[in-house]
């Protein structure tokens, strides 16, 4: 077991276990990285929460939030081009939808130098798609990157898996039985909040819903995530007349 992981801390879910159980359980000692990206409404969201975690683990477990290290931020605009990776990350969009966050998490461990930066990818997790068969497991119990492999998905080669055989209700469960799921249940989700609430429309309320976790939703949420296509095929006529509009008006 390493005595000292690299973490990057989004404020989810996923990543905020990962740090509560290395933090608590482990008791391993936890450099966490956050890239905030000010064009993403939610990123102040997601440092609140952040903070949010710790004041209450800090009441749990003060020696966990203690071997929890400041938090490492590092704006999105100021991680170095890199035309090799970024191609092969374009390339593998190709294949399926992958987030561009991959691309830029990529770019930034190889200027940072980190090899081993622990991303919660897990069972659910779209990226798995591009993992499954391409990993191998530590001695630590995580999974790294096989190194053999040369194909594109090896931009993934500067990341560990700790969380990737594990899915959102068995972190419940686990948060539960080792006493800090008040404090995981202050990690946030959402991209576009409504009213300081999750909107229930953007992907990552979409994917906590479909992943069993619909219970961090509040009702209108849940109604608005119900009602999406309906509204989608509402506002659809309006769209096209004002498509007929410019076309008469051009």
């Amino acid at each position: 077991m390493r005595s000292r992981i690299e973490v990057l801390w989004t404020g989810g879910w996923d990543s905020t276990y990962r740090v509560l159980w290395a933090a608590m359980v482990e008791q391993t000692t936890v450099v966490p990285h956050y890239i905030v990206d000010l064009g993403r409404g939610s990123s102040l969201r997601e440092l609140q929460a952040i903070s949010e975690v710790r004041a209450t683990l800090a009441g749990i477990d003060p020696e966990a939030a203690a071997r929890i290290e400041p938090l490492r931020i590092t704006p999105v605009t100021e991680i170095p081009e890199d035309p090799e990776l970024s191609a092969a990350y374009h390339r593998l969009t190709q294949q399926a939808h992958l987030g561009s966050q991959y691309d830029w998490l990529a770019r930034y461990a190889k200027s940072e130098g980190i090899k081993h930066l622990e991303l919660s990818v897990h069972v659910d997790d779209k990226a798995y798609y591009f993992l499954k068969g391409k990993v191998v497991a530590t001695e630590e119990g995580s999974w790294t990157f096989d190194d053999r492999i040369e194909t594109d998905e090896a931009i993934f080669r500067f990341f560990d898996f700790p969380l990737l055989e594990v899915s959102k209700t068995q972190m419940k469960i686990e948060a539960e039985r080792h006493g800090f799921i008040d404090a995981l249940e202050k990690s946030w989700f959402c991209y576009s909040p409504i009213d300081s609430a999750p909107c229930g429309l953007c992907n990552p309320c979409r994917y906590t819903i479909e992943e069993g976790m619909s219970y961090r939703l509040p009702a209108k949420a849940l109604r608005r995530h119900r009602t999406r296509h309906l509204r989608r095929a509402a506002r659809a006529p309006r769209a096209l007349w004002r498509r007929t509009v410019r076309m008469l008006s051009s």
